[in-house]
């Protein structure tokens, strides 16, 4: 298998991995203390700056658009109908606004047609927060407290992890969506033509 592809996969993966942390000895809250009094400031940025938050985000957008030139090259060369990658493109509105976004950060100027989503989308207010997600079960909990030193505690059986994320709007502020859950939509309709060029197995990894 052409090594090259496999290592955009990984890279894809490795993106999404960066944006994304549920270790909470990295999510320390700043805690400030006088004689007079005691508080807890929580931002869950973990030390990263504005500059760290836009350059983690822009790399999974990168990684997630720009797997449609590798998938289209390796169709070519291994006898797949590379018309399915653009297929993919087509029937993702998330695929569609994730291009865009890195068209857009590429040539430093919005698509005069709006890009692949005719939606002339623009990303804003990029942080970090936290993500707390109960099982899809009744009963199922999820939540956080803070411990010593501001560290937090994470309980019940779902999930906690702080996320980059920002907002998605349109060419006159209009909000489109969240970042994070339209990339994680992008990243799954790529997943499904992974499956479909036996790319990789979902069940055991690439």
């Amino acid at each position: 298998m052409d090594v090259n592809i496999l290592e955009r996969i990984r890279r894809l993966y490795a993106a999404i991995g960066i944006i994304e942390e549920n270790d909470p000895n990295k999510l320390k809250a700043t805690v400030v203390q006088t004689d007079k009094v005691k508080a807890v400031f929580q931002d869950f940025r973990g030390g990263l700056s504005d500059d760290d938050l836009s350059i983690y985000a822009h790399m999974l957008i990168y990684d997630i658009a720009h797997l449609k030139n590798y998938l289209t090259q390796w169709a070519k060369d291994n006898g797949h109908d590379e018309n399915k990658v653009y297929q993919t493109v087509g029937n993702s509105p998330d695929l569609q606004i994730i291009i865009d976004l890195s068209n857009r950060d590429k040539h430093a100027r919005p698509n005069r047609d709006g890009g692949e989503s005719k939606k002339h989308p623009q990303l804003v207010n990029i942080k970090r927060v936290m993500q707390l997600q109960t099982q899809a079960k009744k009963g199922s909990t999820s939540g956080m407290t803070l411990g010593a030193g501001g560290v937090p505690k994470f309980f019940g059986d779902g999930t906690a992890k702080a996320i980059i994320t920002g907002d998605v709007v349109d060419k006159d502020n209009n909000r489109i969506g969240d970042l994070h859950k339209i990339a994680t939509k992008a990243v799954e309709a790529w997943e499904q033509l992974l499956v479909d060029f036996g790319l990789i197995d979902l069940t055991n990894g690439i």
